[in-house]
This record gives C-alpha cells, structure tokens and sequence, in this order.
C-alpha cells in the first residue's frame, strides 16, 4: 500500500497534547430482554489508541445475528482554539467535526457515526454518544476508526493558505481499533479442526463438568467444524446463519445435542435449569435456561424441542 502525503498539516501528537484531547475507554454493551449487558473487549495487540480486539460476553448470550450492539464513546478536547489558525490544522471560521468511520467486510457494509463539531470558540468542547449496530448488520469484524475532519470550509487569511480547505478531509486520527464480533462473544464456542477421516462437525461436550458450576466455554462446550471434510466449504461459515441453509441446520442441531447432553448431565435436578433456580450467571446450567426460557424452545420432549429450535431461527433471522 502506498504512502499519503499530506500537503497540509494534519493532527499529531504534540497537536493533541496542546489541545488537551482525551478520548474515553470505548464501551460495549447490548440489549437483552429490555435490560443492557456489557460486553468485555479483550485487546489481542496493540495500545490504547489503536488496537485489535476480540469481545466476550461472561453470560454467553450475545450473538450479532440475534443481538444489537451498542458502542459508547466520549470524549473532551479542553482547548479546540490551538486546532485554528496559522499554527493549527484548519482556517480561523472553519468548523471541525468529530466523527467515526466503520465498515463489516464481511457484510459488505460501512458508514459513518457523527458525533459533533466545534469552531474556534467551542471551548472547552466534548461529546458523548451511544450508537446501536442493529442485530444482523456485522459479521466477521468491526472496524471503527475515530477521526477529526474539516465540516466546513474557511476564509482563510494569507498566513493560513496552506491548511487545508477542503470539505470532508480527514485531520487526524484519534483512535483506531478492529472488534472481532464472531467467535468468542457467540450463542456457543466454536472452533474449526483439521483433521482427516472425521466427520463435517460434531459437539465436543464435557460429561464430568457439573452444569450448576462449571462455566458454558469452550473448556466444557465446543462444537468443532473440520475443515478436512469435502463439504467444508458448503457450511459458508463467512456468510450469516441466513445466507448458509446448512452452517443453521448444523448450528440447530448442535444446540438440540447440547441441551439434551445438559439435560442427561443434571438428572433430577433438571426442573432446577427449566426453571431458572438459582443459577449461576455463565454456568452451562444458566445457558441452557437462557435457550430454553428466552428463546421460547420446548423442551417437554425431544421431538418438540427440535421443532421449536428450528421454529426460533426461521423466525428470527
């Protein structure tokens, strides 16, 4: 990838340090059963002002396919005057605005978030805001990058010719991160093989854990996609459960084993999951509760609790 010059000045890091911006912690959270839940990012690389993530959910219920997700973000520039002028980024009259740009490649999506603007007299000048990415919109990673860019042009003076002018430009960078949004945060732990002879998929499932203790994670629970198989590319496990008949059919059918394998676990204290008593949050009990009470499944008997997980997913994807 080539290089950009810039042929004007552009925000950097004594430029932030001089107008005293300071960009909050972003923060995760989605919508369930008319109450928020935070999700955890966990940084794999980098620092704080550009990063690569992966999120988790410690009640492993947030899906981007059944779920929203909420992004906060907020932040102060206590001095926005040193960005105008000659010795600034932009002309004395313009205006800046403060925005994020973000794309799903794997939804083929992309816009913007606006978060606000400021001129030479917004001082001090901050913003704060919370936007939603609505269930289905993500797949694969988010990228979300916080910019400043030129909202409206100047008059510039002679001694402020060279900033630049143009509408739209990007000024500087002031966070850039990637959110790994399938995997660890998902409906269940899944986990790709390689290994020859073995069939397409199959549920890994611990029968020594204790469903009332041990937690719903890939130590106990993992449904396993092998790669190796012929029909491995016909899952489409890039597109959305929607968009791959036979990824959802295999989805539906790991979930029918797990709550049957969770069922045969408890033995006479399987009333106590049904009904929600005193269930640890993230436990593999707690889970099977979720997928039974909030997602409206029948589990009186095999044959109902099949045809009602299949019946969830044709009406909410």
């Amino acid at each position: 990838m080539s290089e950009i010059l810039n042929l004007y000045p552009t925000l950097d890091e004594s430029g932030v340090n001089k107008a005293g911006i300071s960009i909050q912690q972003t923060e995760l959270s989605y919508r369930d059963d008319n109450e928020d839940f935070p999700i955890i990012i966990e940084v794999e690389n980098g620092d704080e002002k550009r990063y690569i993530a992966v999120l988790k959910d410690e009640r492993c219920k947030w899906y981007p396919d059944t779920h929203n997700l909420i992004i906060h973000k907020a932040g102060t520039i206590t001095h926005p005057d040193t960005l105008f002028g000659a010795n600034g980024i932009v002309a004395h009259d313009s205006v800046i605005g403060v925005a994020a740009i973000w794309s799903s490649k794997k939804s083929d999506l992309h816009g913007t978030i606006q978060y606000g603007e400021f001129s030479l007299t917004s001082k001090p000048y901050s913003f704060d805001r919370n936007y939603t990415f609505e269930r289905s919109i993500l797949r694969g990673s988010l990228k979300y990058k916080l910019v400043l860019y030129l909202k409206k042009s100047g008059n510039p003076y002679p001694e402020e010719m060279h900033l630049a002018n143009q509408t739209g430009t990007v000024l500087g960078v002031l966070e850039e991160c990637e959110f790994y949004v399938d995997g660890n945060g998902s409906v269940f732990p899944i986990k790709e093989v390689n290994i020859e002879g073995k069939p397409l998929w199959w549920v890994d499932f611990d029968s020594t854990a204790d469903a009332f203790e041990d937690l719903f994670d890939d130590d106990h629970v993992v449904v396993c996609l092998n790669r190796a198989h012929p029909c491995f590319a016909d899952l489409s496990i890039e597109e959305s459960l929607k968009k791959s008949p036979l990824f959802l059919e295999v989805i539906s059918s790991a979930l029918y084993i797990i709550v049957m394998s969770v069922k045969e676990l408890a033995g006479t204290y399987w009333n106590d999951i049904i009904t929600g008593n005193n269930l640890e949050p993230g436990t593999i009990a707690e889970a099977t509760y979720y997928f039974i009470s909030k997602l409206g499944w029948d589990a009186s008997d095999p044959a109902e609790l099949a045809k009602s997980i299949h019946k969830y997913f044709d009406e909410n994807l």
